[in-house]
């Protein structure tokens, strides 16, 4: 696992950020979806590829198992008039644009909902229950029902999304006539570099300065601006700032005890760093350059290298060894 992907997904199980993230694409930044209401759930899925009536020993030395990890995954609880009902989130975190997402959705939701039936299947199994045969190799009954899925996808990147947003984008069809009956898969996707301004305002936590960071980090101009005139990023949490740091290619100075990073201060300060060391490297230049002629006029005087290791030492107060290697790339 990547840094990006470290970082983006130890922010994203935050269930702050996490809701938000719901709130703002489910019901335009509406409260509905509340922190607390959210249950962690195991972001491994793992399915055994046989069917219920056949006996797991057959396949043993088979490669016969369908196995996936999510980003991050909840379930929300949802309360109407005394009933009890459950939803599944999840949400990918994309570093980079991924050609393939329309699958790798559908995959991850189909496991889930297949870690749901066979929950059910071993519900029913244990508790003795009498099956008809239909219910047997099913391993569901008429009355069960499953909690529905929805995947978010959230691209941390600052170039456009130009890859597929549904199933249908991938296929090339001789014959539209055919494309009403393939099922569909949309890929939920926010993606910063296509929201407005107001957009960003239907966050209630960072990840909305974030966003809208990840929007201007391509445009340095924009970006000085941003900062200049968001309050938001004097004092953004530190998980938001290493997601900045680590997704949006800009050198942002992170490393701190506090709870909250000035994200302006931490970037211009990056910048002054990367500018003395652009000057650093600049005297080092001149100074070798001047060093390596005063070596080849010392030579032209025919002193002795031990005279002339002598004198450069004391000059620019180097040590033996330093002197040797001017010394010796002149002598090359």
């Amino acid at each position: 696992m990547g840094v990006q992907d470290t970082s983006t997904k130890d922010y994203l199980s935050d269930a702050d950020i996490f809701a938000d993230a719901v709130n703002y694409y489910l019901y335009g930044g509406e409260t509905v979806v509340k922190p607390t209401s959210l249950r962690p759930l195991d972001s491994h899925l793992l399915l055994h590829v046989f069917e219920h009536g056949d006996k797991e020993e057959t396949y043993k030395g088979r490669d016969n198992a369908v196995e996936r990890y999510r980003d991050v995954v909840r379930q929300w609880t949802v309360m109407t008039d005394d009933t009890c009902a459950y939803v599944i989130f999840g949400i990918e975190a994309q570093t980079n644009i991924h050609y393939g997402m329309p699958i790798r959705s559908i995959l991850s939701d189909a496991l889930q909902y297949a870690a749901q039936a066979e929950e059910l299947r071993v519900l029913h199994r244990n508790a003795g229950e009498k099956e008809s045969s239909a219910e047997f190799l099913s391993g569901m009954h008429r009355t069960d029902r499953l909690s529905p899925v929805i995947t978010l996808c959230i691209h941390f990147g600052p170039e456009p999304w130009d890859g597929a947003l549904s199933l249908k984008e991938l296929f090339d069809l001789p014959n539209d006539r055919l494309l009403p009956f393939v099922q569909d898969y949309r890929v939920l996707l926010i993606e910063p570099s296509r929201m407005q301004d107001e957009d960003f305002e239907k966050f209630s936590t960072s990840l909305g300065p974030v966003l809208r960071f990840m929007k201007a980090a391509p445009d340095k101009r924009k970006l000085k601006e941003l900062l200049k005139r968001n309050e938001a990023f004097q004092r953004l949490d530190r998980k938001a700032a290493r997601v900045i740091r680590d997704c949006a290619n800009v050198k942002i100075n992170t490393e701190t005890t506090q709870e909250v990073v000035n994200v302006c201060k931490g970037w211009e300060d990056a910048i002054e760093d990367a500018r003395e060391e652009g000057r650093q490297e600049e005297r080092e230049a001149a100074q070798t350059k001047i060093i390596s002629n005063m070596i080849e006029v010392y030579r032209e005087m025919l002193l002795p290298e031990t005279d002339i290791r002598r004198r450069i030492m004391q000059k620019y107060a180097l040590t033996e060894q330093d002197v040797d290697s001017y010394m010796m790339s002149q002598s090359a």
